[in-house]
């Protein structure tokens, strides 16, 4: 059933655009409109295609590679081509009824006048590959680190955290980028590193090369996983001894209490991908927090910021998330706060604070508007340094 949706809607969006770009008719040639229609329709059905080429192995390698980015970047580029004509005709056949109840001509600035569409769809393409274009750059680039400050009087020295998430890592992922995130996390020298979901998002098999690069990522006293919805997506009997053997320590609501750090890290898995597991699969905040120490600094890994709102009053210190990766394409970032509630930066939530980061890497398009990607810092800072800056 939500197959069959899916297609309806992609179906529909297609036709959409398809319909505005060529109600022009006089001005495209009938193999115009086809080629136009097929490109339109190609973008929108990118992830599904790829997702037939994945699993049926068509193409491997630097054809994959080359297919996927191609196809994704084509993927981004039409929804927001979408979205700006969205915007342009509901504005523009607005305009146009006042203008007529205004008395003036019905031919002025008329929405369905050939010439006057011709124009104001080159218009539209031009400003959504521009967009697209930028979209690419900020989705390629090395992502800052980002900083953060907090302070508690149960933090009695300051500790540097590197919160890592929505890295999706797969077989496309290239091992420079890779690189440099292990080289930026070094730098930072953090005393914990959290990964809060959604770090990989490909088989185990598929990304031999990208996993050795991986497991060089550590904190002093440790690194820490939760899990997020793509990795049960991807595999994960395969993928949870394996992150053992690289060196990260899974949590799946358990938890690790630092003493020199008076610190405990604690994880759950990604909330809506266990809601219908079995009970002891489920989340269990209560068996999570069982063995805490009562007066440490309590972290938690949720992959979903909106689980927050079912947590007890001060039920942790700090809850640390991803998911949303800020929006990534804009305006994409109304839907992603309906749905979770939470979207990007530092909230305060039952007495808790809660940080969710836009991620590092992206998924779909390699394409980032207006939702920077981050390597978000978490300094905590003992209660007495705030009241002496």
């Amino acid at each position: 059933m939500y197959f069959f949706i899916a297609f309806f809607l992609i179906s529909l969006s297609a036709s959409l655009i398809s319909i505005r770009i060529l109600c022009a008719y006089s001005v495209y040639a009938f193999s115009a409109k086809v080629l136009i229609s097929l490109i339109v329709l190609l973008g929108w059905e990118a992830p599904l295609i790829l997702g037939i080429i994945r699993h049926n192995h068509w193409l491997e390698g630097t054809a994959y590679t080359l297919a996927n980015n191609v196809l994704y970047s084509l993927f981004g580029f039409v929804f927001i081509l979408f979205c700006i004509l969205l915007v342009r005709d509901f504005l523009w056949f607005f305009i146009h009824k006042i203008i007529l109840w205004s008395g003036r001509p019905d031919s002025f600035l008329n929405p369905m006048a050939p010439g006057l569409i011709n124009k104001a769809n080159i218009t539209a393409c031009l400003l959504a590959l521009t967009l697209a274009v930028y979209g690419l750059y900020e989705g390629w680039k090395t992502p800052p680190i980002k900083e953060v400050i907090l302070y508690s009087d149960k933090i009695k020295q300051p500790t540097d955290i590197v919160l890592l998430s929505d890295l999706h890592a797969n077989r496309t992922t290239s091992e420079k980028k890779l690189k440099k995130l292990v080289s930026q996390i070094k730098g930072l020298r953090p005393d914990v590193v959290v990964m809060a979901g959604d770090i990989i998002d490909d088989r185990l098999q598929s990304m031999p090369k990208q996993t050795e690069i991986l497991k060089e990522i550590k904190g002093k006293y440790g690194t820490f996983l939760s899990l997020g919805n793509h990795e049960f997506y991807s595999g994960l009997n395969s993928w949870m001894p394996k992150f053992q053997e690289m060196g990260f320590q899974l949590l799946y609501n358990t938890g690790v209490y630092i003493p020199k750090l008076n610190i405990y890290v604690g994880g759950i898995p990604d909330y809506n991908s266990v809601k219908g597991a079995p009970r002891d699969l489920r989340v269990d905040i209560d068996r999570l927090l069982k063995d805490r120490e009562d007066k440490s600094y309590k972290i938690l890994l949720s992959h979903s910021p909106s689980f927050a709102d079912k947590l007890y009053k001060k039920a942790v210190d700090l809850i640390v998330s991803g998911h949303t990766h800020g929006g990534q394409i804009y305006p994409f970032h109304h839907l992603v706060r309906a749905a979770n509630h939470y979207i990007s930066g530092l909230y305060k939530v039952k007495g808790m604070d809660m940080y969710v980061s836009n991620g590092y890497g992206t998924w779909g398009p390699m394409m980032r508007l207006l939702a920077p990607s981050e390597l978000t810092l978490i300094r905590l800072m003992p209660q007495g340094n705030k009241k002496t800056e």
